[in-house]
């Protein structure tokens, strides 16, 4: 009796260690969530001693201020079961647009903008604006972006960030602030001017507005505390992101008149290559003038093919910031 009691008690002894093991390795590599209520609520009337965003005072002493920050954290922060896939993009993006925002010297909160306009979805807006940074095609051209039918570089992450900064610094260069810059992004710098000149005010936060420009700030500010304190809202968060893919830069300095067949010598498929390349329009890439490039992801799954027109190759992920054009 005294055996089989014995084994028994090793038995569970064994079942314990082998479940703490397994929760170990799953709180490690899955990504699940764990419903917590106590998160879920703001009092406006006691808000944070001091809130910022880009190194600039959100006065939250004033209480219109504090409740429409306090209406967007509930809105945002509230547990949604479509915001997993959104943290798994931002874990994948973002630390990839940052480097482009600091060569820029554009301060590190405006990365929630992408998330704001986007939430990081290659999309196209009803007004006709696309990608990340949701820019219009006229908007796109202006700041340096190509646009044509075989390819929209509104949905190249790395250069429609560029173009994003060229605004932030111009925007800049009027306002003097970087709160009104985010705003103006929003509802256009012109809107926001004639906004400080007709109502005679000093601060983005004591003007009339447009309800979504007015809560636009407020909206990126309750999605940065999402994507920074995930846990505290209920998102369990896991090493093991499904989105990584190990990828590399590939520099096209020639046409490539069948992106099909281009893809299938690199071992993929053309969906494949679309999938990390959205710009592509179409199944041709054309250098249309003299010392154009175009750089292409393409997975790290294989040797380089022989006989591509190929300059360079890089084996990393990370922006390649010598090859963007210079801040002004």
């Amino acid at each position: 009796m005294r055996r089989v009691q014995g084994i028994s008690v090793l038995v569970l002894l064994i079942a314990l260690i082998g479940y703490g093991i397994f929760t170990k390795l799953s709180e490690r590599f899955d990504f699940s969530y764990e419903y917590d209520s106590r998160y879920q609520i703001y009092n406006p009337d006691k808000p944070p001693k001091q809130v910022y965003f880009a190194g600039e005072v959100v006065p939250l002493e004033n209480k219109t201020v504090a409740h429409r920050f306090s209406n967007e954290l509930r809105v945002h922060t509230y547990y949604n079961v479509s915001y997993i896939p959104l943290i798994q993009r931002a874990r994948h993006w973002l630390p990839q647009l940052t480097p482009i925002l600091k060569q820029y010297k554009i301060p590190e909160d405006f990365k929630y903008l992408a998330i704001a306009e986007s939430m990081l979805l290659n999309v196209e807006s009803p007004q006709g604006a696309g990608g990340f940074w949701q820019i219009i095609p006229s908007t796109a051209r202006s700041y340096g972006l190509e646009v044509n039918d075989e390819v929209d570089e509104r949905y190249h992450p790395v250069k429609a960030t560029v173009a994003a900064c060229k605004y932030f610094r111009e925007a800049y260069r009027i306002f003097g602030d970087w709160t009104s810059v985010a705003a103006s992004y929003n509802a256009g710098m012109f809107a926001i001017d004639q906004a400080y000149r007709r109502q005679q005010k000093e601060s983005f936060y004591k003007l009339k507005l447009n309800k979504q420009t007015s809560t636009y700030i407020f909206r990126v500010l309750a999605l940065r505390q999402l994507l920074q304190h995930p846990r505290e809202y209920g998102y369990k968060m896991g090493r093991h992101n499904p989105l990584y893919v190990h990828l590399r830069w590939v520099k096209v300095t020639q046409s490539i008149t069948d992106l099909t067949a281009f893809a299938a010598d690199w071992g993929i498929t053309y969906s494949t290559l679309k999938k990390h390349n959205p710009w592509l329009l179409g199944n041709t890439l054309t250098i249309k003038e003299e010392g154009k490039t175009y750089t292409l992801l393409v997975p790290r799954q294989r040797e380089i093919p022989e006989d591509l027109p190929v300059e360079t190759v890089v084996s990393d992920l990370e922006p390649q910031l010598d090859t963007l054009p210079k801040p002004e």
